[in-house]
């Protein structure tokens, strides 16, 4: 007590709500500020203590004496002559005679929420470290992507290039070499060497499409560099509103995880299939586990019925138009490039073997060479140079972004509620990813898709 009685002191305490009490007395020598410490004497649940604590003065009840004062959780407590005495008060007692409301950033029970925090009341930087050593990885694997990109769009325009030149000059000799009467041998074996040279070419990149292979680069250095953000911009935020800290890991490694084997930087082995028999969306993401059930909301953590709803009512309308119809996009662009890679090179083939067979006597198909080698070099101009492949990918990769996000709203709905990102932060992420506003619904009934960034 001895190192108490300088400061002011209040007894006939009497607790009112939360954590405001009605003291009923109290002197001091100076006046109460929002600064001052004070010894409280009163009784609560049968406990009589006194107890050194900040106190502010919020209103006024009648009478000079009477006043309602706001009181900040204690670090210990000292008993009065005669009374039980207390070493500490108990974080449970105080929270029982001092509750507040469960969304309020300043509860106790929010402080350490989420396992975001350690014992202290801090961010726990071992944790943080981890995070952040995943986005170095993902900024990493996006450099090496973005490098990779570039490389194969050189390929593409290199290959493209080539075969145009090599097609044209074959056929510019098949048609000279049938101007003269199909009897030069120099120019026949010339034309030959050129449309089968032209042939080896477009086989190539019909088999490994070379402006799909850059824009498979180009998604996979845009998601992982997405990923790096979103993680740096999650350790930003107020731990409170962030997603429980060890969904959030499994999340963050299952999402790079899927970008590694969705993405792969070599050709082969392990390569994307250009002419897949199924196209399905591309797998930007982990699967949610729809064996679950969807958990309510509970008007916690800013997630009420009505962004639950509208949520729910999102990933139906991704599910069913917005996700289907990129993916019949993809397969239409799939069937026409199929067509084109195959058409290229058959019709150089046919160039070099009738150019081959015009050198020999008597046997005019020069200028037949000449017209398969104009139709290849077109077939290889539309498909190569109109980079079929890559607007094929790039439909695929547009049912995937949407696909991912059904997901990621699937996987959501099925977490505890106390454990979700804050539901109006993630609502309005979700409506910035469909390129909207964030209002209440998304989008009206008469509208036919979800997403209008596409």
């Amino acid at each position: 007590m001895a190192a108490c009685t300088a400061l002011p002191s209040a007894t006939g305490c009497e607790l009112i709500s939360g954590n405001q009490f009605a003291v009923g007395h109290y002197s001091s020598s100076h006046g109460i500020t929002p600064t001052t410490t004070t010894t409280l004497r009163g009784s609560s649940q049968g406990l009589n203590i006194q107890v050194p604590i900040p106190m502010s003065r919020k209103s006024v009840h009648g009478s000079k004496r009477s006043r309602c004062y706001q009181l900040v959780s204690p670090s210990f407590a000292i008993a009065t002559p005669g009374e039980t005495k207390f070493n500490s008060v108990d974080q449970d007692y105080w929270n029982s005679c001092n509750p507040a409301a469960p969304d309020s950033p300043s509860s106790p029970s929010q402080q350490n929420t989420k396992g975001w925090t350690d014992g202290n009341e801090l961010e726990d930087s071992r944790l943080v470290a981890q995070f952040r050593s995943i986005a170095l990885a993902a900024e990493d694997r996006s450099e090496m992507h973005a490098i990779i990109g570039v490389q194969r769009d050189n390929w593409n325009e290199l290959c493209h290039m080539t075969v145009n030149m090599t097609t044209i000059a074959a056929a510019i000799l098949a048609a000279m070499n049938s101007g003269v009467g199909g009897t030069s041998v120099s120019m026949s074996v010339a034309a030959f060497l050129l449309n089968g040279g032209a042939a080896g070419f477009m086989y190539l990149a019909s088999k490994y499409q070379p402006s799909q292979l850059a824009e498979e680069q180009r998604t996979a250095s845009r998601f992982h560099k997405l990923l790096a953000r979103d993680i740096q911009t999650t350790l930003l935020i107020d731990p409170r509103l962030r997603k429980d800290a060890h969904l959030y890991m499994e999340e963050v490694m299952a999402r790079l995880q899927a970008l590694n084997v969705g993405f792969p930087l070599p050709l082969k082995p392990n390569g994307l299939e250009k002419f897949p028999k199924v196209v399905a969306p591309s797998v930007l993401g982990p699967v949610a586990d729809l064996t679950k059930t969807e958990v309510p909301a509970n008007n916690t953590n800013g997630w009420t019925n009505a962004i639950t709803n509208d949520l729910q009512r999102t990933a139906e309308k991704l599910q069913t138009s917005d996700i289907a119809k990129y993916v019949r996009a993809a397969g239409n662009k799939e069937i026409a490039n199929k067509r084109l890679a195959i058409l290229a090179p058959v019709c150089a083939g046919v160039a070099a073997l009738l150019s081959l067979l015009g050198c020999w006597p008597g046997i005019h198909l020069a200028g037949v060479a000449a017209a398969c080698s104009i139709v290849a070099v077109l077939t290889s101009s539309f498909s190569n140079g109109g980079q079929i492949g890559m607007i094929f990918e790039l439909y695929r990769n547009c049912a995937g972004y949407y696909a991912e996000m059904e997901q990621d709203i699937q996987s959501t709905m099925r977490a505890p509620v106390c454990q979700r990102e804050d539901g109006e932060l993630y609502h309005q992420k979700i409506a910035l990813q469909l390129g909207r506003r964030d209002c209440m619904p998304l989008f009206s009934s008469q509208e036919k898709t979800a997403g209008k960034l596409f």
